[in-house]
């Protein structure tokens, strides 16, 4: 399996020197099963809850992740995507949840309340 050569530069995502247009500026990627997976950043009072993208090499957006399950709040979206040590791709959210997300499709599945 090709890895993906991407970067982020002032907020865009390049993968394999493509400019991908993103809703928002990208804050973190990382790669897993050979899609990049992508973390934007609304601006402050704007509500966008499925702030996280996998994306093809070819630069198609595969899926946008499912909104967080919990929580009375309007706006709560995802602050950190990491991969654990089981490879497994995480979403954290900043009201303190952690999902597991399916790298298939971006649907979510409770792991862990932080808080």
């Amino acid at each position: 399996m090709k890895k993906n050569n991407f970067k982020i530069i002032a907020g865009q995502i390049f993968i394999n020197e493509n400019r991908i247009t993103t809703p928002h500026p990208v804050s973190e990627a990382l790669e897993k099963d050979n899609l990049v997976i992508v973390r934007v950043d609304p601006p402050a009072g704007v509500i966008f809850n499925r702030n996280v993208y996998g994306i093809t090499a070819n630069g198609e957006i595969l899926w946008q992740i499912q909104a967080s399950l919990h929580g009375t709040q309007q706006d709560k979206p995802y602050t950190n995507i990491l991969l654990n040590p089981d490879g497994l791709l995480i979403a954290e959210n900043w009201n303190g949840v952690s999902y597991s997300v399916d790298i298939r499709n971006g649907e979510i599945t409770t792991i862990a309340f932080d808080k």
